[in-house]
């Protein structure tokens, strides 16, 4: 993503995005629609990148990875570093399913 489309995506957009998340899917935590989000809109695309953004533990963003991945299918890892267990990630055909269902206007 360049850095013009960054700036464009607002906390305003973000929040947005994660309320219409969790209202088409209500096993979602608040969390875990941020992560969606932030895979839509290229924010992070690894778990460190969103930790460090987000201002979350990184433990926290891996918990919720696993129920993204494992449990509700939403999202896809790409790769792991064993060493410092950074995810990458992408969403799911289920994930840009839900973000497409929640998002459409």
């Amino acid at each position: 993503m360049s850095a013009d489309r960054e700036d464009e995506i607002t906390e305003e957009t973000i929040l947005e995005a994660v309320s219409a998340l969790r209202s088409e899917e209500a096993a979602l935590s608040p969390l875990g629609a941020a992560i969606l989000a932030a895979l839509h809109f290229g924010i992070a695309k690894d778990s460190r990148t969103f930790s460090r953004k987000f201002d979350i533990a990184h433990a926290l963003a891996l918990r919720e990875i696993t129920t993204l991945s494992d449990d509700l299918g939403l999202v896809t890892v790409v790769g792991r570093n064993p060493r410092t267990q950074r995810t990458e990630l992408a969403l799911s055909e289920q994930g840009l399913h839900l973000f497409s269902r929640a998002t459409e206007t």
